[in-house]
């Protein structure tokens, strides 16, 4: 064997979560049923140099996979960072956003790849994006390309930067606000960064899987009731996201958004702002409403995505909350959103 081929040997490990990918009918439509060596079956062949283990972790449609699936996914793939090249995590698309944001917070200094996949066709049809996806995947692992990403059609998404935009088209996700790792052309894989985020050199990777599950997200509309942030603090939420709109507009004349807001902060509970505009970013500096929100408290996200925003806000009151018990978390989360951990925001 030439050392040549001996280099680009990888022993992968494929886990397992359901979604469409594994899907078979059943009698009330759908239903994840296939294993990692089912639909391993149609790529494997093409890859007689490389070693593929599978492990199950649950058959779930994406819709049922909840922040204590993210727990079990990042300890299951921390746990055997030394024994594999890189890890494929098939996964249902309707949720495979927020999974591939949380995990790129929960496992820090990620030096090896982990791929989230999936389709939308399921792999037992003749006509299914399984395999060329999976092709995807397994060429992010040749190439090397460290941190959690999303390999679909073709394209390999920074896990942070991955939004589902699209519920029938086989180009389901984008990469908004940041530029593609890699993706396919004729003449192979073109690689753009090798890693999502900054490594420390000589560092092990971390977990760090302490999550607070309290978050809401609030997508505002014209005539949204103040009354509703009452309810919120009512159900015990610590923290709140609201997407706003353009820049991080709220109403505050008929209908005070802002009072309520600044009554929530006032009571412990951390509120994020982030768009409702797919591109480009919350600028809280450009109109007047901008100015009360900030005097409110709210932390600015920034170009971050919504999925990224919801998981981080998790992840940053699972660490603060630990630390600080009932006592408001406000500065320690802010400093947590003001750090770029794995790509997921541009700070300028």
């Amino acid at each position: 064997m030439t050392d040549a081929k001996k280099k680009n040997e990888k022993n992968i490990l494929l886990l397992t979560t359901g979604g469409t990918i594994a899907s078979l009918p059943g009698e009330n439509g759908l239903e994840p049923q296939l294993d990692g060596d089912d639909l391993l079956r149609s790529v494997r062949g093409y890859y007689p140099q490389h070693t593929f283990a599978c492990k199950s972790i649950m058959k779930h449609d994406s819709s049922n996979i909840q922040p204590e699936h993210w727990q079990v996914l990042a300890r299951a793939v921390h746990e055997v960072q030394d024994l594999y090249d890189g890890v494929i995590v098939t996964h249902g698309t309707d949720t495979m956003a927020y999974t591939a944001a949380a995990l790129s917070f929960m496992i820090r200094n990620l030096n090896k790849p982990v791929v989230l996949t999936g389709s939308q066709i399921p792999a037992s049809e003749p006509a299914s994006d399984a395999p060329g996806n999976l092709h995807t995947a397994i060429a992010a692992v040749e190439c090397g390309i460290r941190g959690v990403t999303v390999a679909f059609a073709g394209r390999v998404i920074n896990g942070t930067r991955a939004v589902k935009t699209s519920t029938m088209g086989m180009a389901a996700f984008e990469s908004v606000n940041a530029p593609l790792m890699a993706e396919v052309k004729a003449d192979g894989m073109r690689v753009y960064a090798t890693s999502t985020a900054l490594l420390e050199p000589g560092s092990p990777p971390k977990l760090d899987d302490r999550l607070c599950t309290d978050v809401c997200l609030v997508k505002l509309v014209p005539g949204t009731k103040p009354e509703l942030f009452d309810a919120l603090l009512s159900l015990k939420y610590r923290g709140v996201v609201i997407e706003a709109f353009g820049a991080g507009g709220v109403h505050y004349i008929e209908r005070n958004l802002v009072e309520k807001i600044d009554m929530l902060r006032r009571n412990g509970v951390v509120v994020a702002v982030c768009s409702q505009c797919l591109y480009e970013r919350v600028d809280l500096t450009v109109y007047e409403v901008g100015s009360r929100l900030v005097e409110a408290g709210v932390i600015p996200c920034a170009d971050m995505t919504t999925e990224a925003v919801v998981t981080k806000l998790m992840w940053a009151l699972g660490r603060a909350l630990e630390r600080s018990g009932d006592a408001d978390p406000i500065a320690e989360v802010g400093a947590i959103f003001a750090t770029g951990y794995a790509g997921e925001i541009s700070l300028k």
